[in-house]
């Protein structure tokens, strides 16, 4: 359960609530999926919504995960246990989808808890791809997971992404709630199962509230993106699409007067950045904020009678003020449409009478409500585009990667051959909540249909199923009743022979005038459930038939129990008991809004438009929808296909088909009061909210239920351990186990109980035989490590004295050895000594020779230092010395002459 606190949480740490860290936290508490469910429950972590979205993403993975001689006791759902081929489901690991299921009132917090689940998913991816990043393995490898991570990655931002997308188109702010989903949407996220990681998502709408784009209530707003463009748009974006006069210049925005709001500037800030994420470009966004404006200046037109009136078929011809002449100037340029073909669309009505063509002139009344019809048939057809370009968005890689229409003329790119990926998906469900304002119309009674079947799906898997399973294994059970609505379901869609509400619904929209066929439809509503034999309004006279009828058969009209009939105003209300509580329905527009008519004029604009997204957007969504087996003139002013009840209702039952596939996680949002203020809890509002829901009833079966159960075999196999040697002997069987445990534990049957094929255990129990388990093998494991020790002490010591044994031979060894290398290199150093002694001597005697020799030539040198000259050398050498004495006499230089005498 989630209780909305209406403002944001902070731990006494000053942490947030929703931080990275505390999503870590809550993913690492549980990251080894080794063990038990009942181990994973029983964390000192508190609860939180990570909790619920880690159990999905854990169950998700262990599904596929082989378990063999791993605990595996069950907490699955009744229903998938009940299954024939569920155990050999679980033996080939065939992947089991999840789904998250988030429900409750409006204003309770689901599309937060949507947001915040999501989250968490994204993050857990990204914890996978950087462990794939930080994993071994050879370069190319790495590279490969390097790429397949950063597509991961971008793809995971692209799901975060998509949810204020699509908040901002399709949320509004109602009496209850601020932030109020106006559609309901099922966000499949697509998981490959070997490595964790988000491979696409794909997202399903159901039901965009129409009316609310061209009327709301005061107090109310219009879809969020109209006023994000007044508070975060440029002036240039404004002028552009004339827009500057502000909101309350438009009637669909109900000419009020509102300041720009920061909230609104930054949540448009937010909605340009996830439009580059799903990658629409910048053309593509002004085309989408064109065809915003153009709805808008659609609103502006109003029409007159026309003065130069010659219709005479006792109706008033309407036609275009000049006034908002502009107006419809403005959003056919907006849109690309001719102003001429738009004006006749809206002004006239094309009627096939004997094969021709007649344009039927409208009054002032029916062209307004012509106006109304394109301008939400403008903006459901661009949030149907929005929805489709997101989910192509999200698509796996290879539908990212198929080629393009531009580039269609190429080969396509030659890619190495992948296997294709298991995947498993988490569904995360976002559907409005239960709706019960002063005047409820057709929205809120589908609506509200769609809560029911929710919580039938709710009642049927944790009543039902459960009980049904308890009964099938004989199990001794007390049945616990529950508030079962299935009447309240076959009162709105019908069912065993009955017609329903909504069949009641369809059979009403034949001829008449609006107001006449919803007064015929409530008058059948109460004589068919209310138990009134006369009716009132335009449908007396049929009433009347019926009742002789009745009175030929001798029945009565017998009255609803869900179903309840005015005091005050029943000519035009009726009261339903839901689950939740009485709702009076007010039947003005019902039959209108559920047949959806919509002239063939209207629909063929959108394909003459110049602009491409426009028209892109108008084809992809105007489809008729036609009835094989009903042949229809080929032109006609007005289609009736399926009907908007029979399309929600179609679309809720694949929506449950969906569910039924998967294992639910239950989040039950509450709102602690109804004037949405933070830090008051009306404890009165609360225990309202948690009795039509069902949580008292829930809390009893899962107190006195058994939410754990495994088969005996399994059981046998891992809990035998706990039985004594003696114990052991004296019995075998799942019955002598339980019989040992019981009395050593002493439990009571009510503890745990034998089935045919399971036993069931209660959570507490189941988590006590677990831990007494564990310190089993934990005392297992001392005495076999003692023992171990011993051993391997033994074979220590054993091993140590060998060595040392073998280290004084290796000792000895070295010491002989080293001694015959002494005695060895000290021979070889007295032969070498003796060598070069002799040798020694023998160079100083040849040295003290050439000593000798120089040592004479060099006193005969000095004793005659000429005495190697020849003759011949001497007399040049002479007469070289004789000119110089005679050049230092002539020079006065005595001295020197005297030195030259003396050396001749």
């Amino acid at each position: 359960m989630s209780v909305n606190p209406y403002k944001a949480i902070t731990l006494p740490g000053g942490e947030d609530l929703y931080s990275e860290e505390r999503m870590m936290l809550y993913r690492n508490s549980t990251s080894n999926f080794a063990s038990s469910p009942a181990a994973t429950v029983n964390s000192s972590l508190p609860c939180h919504l990570f909790q619920v979205a880690d159990r999905a993403y854990n169950s998700l993975l262990a599904s596929v995960m082989s378990q063999d001689g791993e605990p595996h006791m069950e907490e699955e759902d009744p229903l998938v246990v009940m299954e024939k081929d569920h155990e050999l489901k679980r033996r080939n690991h065939v992947v089991r989808n999840q789904s998250v299921i988030i429900s409750g009132e409006s204003g309770a917090g689901k599309t937060e808890a949507t947001k915040k689940i999501m989250q968490y998913l994204a993050r857990v991816t990204k914890e996978v791809g950087e462990k794939a990043m930080k994993g071994g393995g050879n370069t190319e490898k790495k590279d490969e997971e390097k790429d397949e991570t950063t597509t991961t990655t971008s793809l995971e931002d692209r799901v975060l992404s998509s949810n204020p997308l699509l908040e901002s188109f399709g949320n509004a702010r109602t009496l209850k709630n601020d932030n109020s989903s106006r559609f309901g949407k099922f966000i499949k996220i697509s998981f490959d199962t070997d490595t964790g990681s988000i491979v696409g998502a794909t997202i399903s709408n159901y039901l965009l509230e129409k009316t609310r784009i061209t009327t709301q209530i005061e107090g109310e707003r219009n879809y969020h993106i109209f006023y994000q463009i007044f508070s975060g748009a440029g002036e240039d974006m404004l002028a552009k699409f004339k827009l500057e006069d502000g909101a309350a210049a438009f009637r669909y925005l109900g000419n009020r007067a509102t300041l720009k709001s920061r909230r609104d500037a930054s949540a448009f800030a937010e909605t340009m950045a996830c439009l580059d994420q799903i990658g629409i470009s910048k053309e593509e966004k002004n085309d989408v904020f064109g065809v915003i404006a153009a709805v808008l200046h659609i609103g502006n037109i109003d029409f007159e009678v026309a003065k130069n009136d010659d219709n005479h078929s006792g109706g008033e011809k309407a036609q275009t003020t000049e006034a908002t002449s502009d107006s419809l100037k403005s959003a056919c340029a907006l849109l690309g449409l001719d102003e001429t073909k738009v004006s006749e669309a809206m002004l006239t009505k094309l009627l096939s009478v004997g094969g021709k063509t007649i344009h039927k002139p409208q009054d002032v009344a029916q062209a307004s409500n012509k106006r109304d019809a394109f301008a939400k048939l403008v903006y459901s057809s661009m949030f149907l585009w929005l929805v489709s370009k997101i989910n192509n968005t999200l698509a796996s890689e290879d539908a990212l990667q198929a080629p393009t229409a531009g580039g269609e003329m190429f080969s396509p790119v030659r890619r190495p051959y992948k296997p294709p990926v298991p995947t498993g998906f988490i569904g995360v469900l976002d559907i409005y909540g239960f709706e019960n304002f002063d005047n409820n119309g057709f929205e809120q009674l589908l609506i509200n249909y769609a809560n029911e079947k929710l919580q039938r799906h709710f009642n049927r898997h944790l009543f039902e199923v459960e009980q049904s399973l308890y009964s099938s294994e004989g199990v001794d059970w007390t049945y616990i009743t529950f508030n079962d609505n299935r009447p309240c379901l076959e009162l709105i869609e019908g069912g065993g022979g009955n017609v329903g509400i909504l069949s009641t619904l369809d059979d009403c929209g034949g001829m008449g005038t609006a107001t006449e066929r919803d007064i015929n439809f409530l008058a059948q509503l109460h004589q068919k459930f209310g138990g009134n034999a006369q009716t009132n309004g335009g449908a007396v006279s049929a009433s009347k038939k019926k009742k002789k009828k009745n009175k030929s058969s001798g029945k009565e009209p017998v009255r609803h129990q869900n179903f309840t009939t005015p005091k005050f105003g029943k000519d035009r209300d009726f009261i339903v008991i839901h689950y939740a509580g009485e709702v009076r329905y007010t039947v003005t527009g019902f039959v209108e809004k559920n047949v959806e008519t919509l002239s063939n004029e209207l629909k063929d604009l959108g394909s003459t438009s110049s602009n491409a997204l426009t028209k892109n957007i108008f084809v992809s969504s105007v489809t008729p929808v036609a009835d094989p087996g009903v042949s229809t003139p080929s032109r006609r002013s007005t289609i009736r296909g399926v009907s908007v009840a029979s399309q929600f209702r179609t679309s809720l039952q694949m929506l449950v088909m969906d569910l039924e596939c998967t294992q639910p996680h239950y989040v039950r949002c509450i709102k602690p009061n109804t004037k949405k203020a933070y830090s008051v809890f009306d404890s009165g509002e609360v225990l309202r909210q948690l009795r039509y829901s069902g949580m008292m009833e829930t809390i009893r079966i899962r107190r006195e239920g058994y939410a754990l159960r495994e088969e005996h075999e399994s059981f046998h196999r891992r809990f035998h351990l706990l039985l004594s040697t003696e114990e052991a002997k004296k019995g075998e069987g799942i019955g002598h186990l339980v019989k040992v445990l019981s009395k050593r534990l002493s439990l009571t049957d009510a503890e745990w109980q034998i089935g045919h094929t399971k036993i069931f255990l209660k959570r507490d129990l189941a988590s006590k035989l677990e831990t007494l388990a564990h310190l089993r093998v934990r005392a297992a494991a001392r005495v076999l490590g003692k023992v171990g020790r011993k051993i391997a002490r033994e074979r220590a010591s054993r091993l140590l004295t060998a060595w040392m044994r073998l280290r004084l031979i290796l000792i000895r060894k070295h010491r002989e050895i080293a001694a015959a290398n002494k005695i060895s290199s000290v021979h070889r150093m007295y032969v070498i000594r003796k060598s070069y002694k002799t040798t020694l001597q023998s160079a100083i005697r040849i040295q003290s020779l050439c000593r000798r020799l120089i040592a004479y030539e060099r006193v005969r040198k000095l004793r005659d230092p000429y005495s190697d000259m020849s003759f011949k050398e001497l007399d040049i050498l002479h007469k070289e010395e004789v000119a110089r004495m005679e050049t230092a006499v002539d020079a006065k230089d005595f001295k020197t002459a005297a030195d030259i005498e003396k050396k001749l």
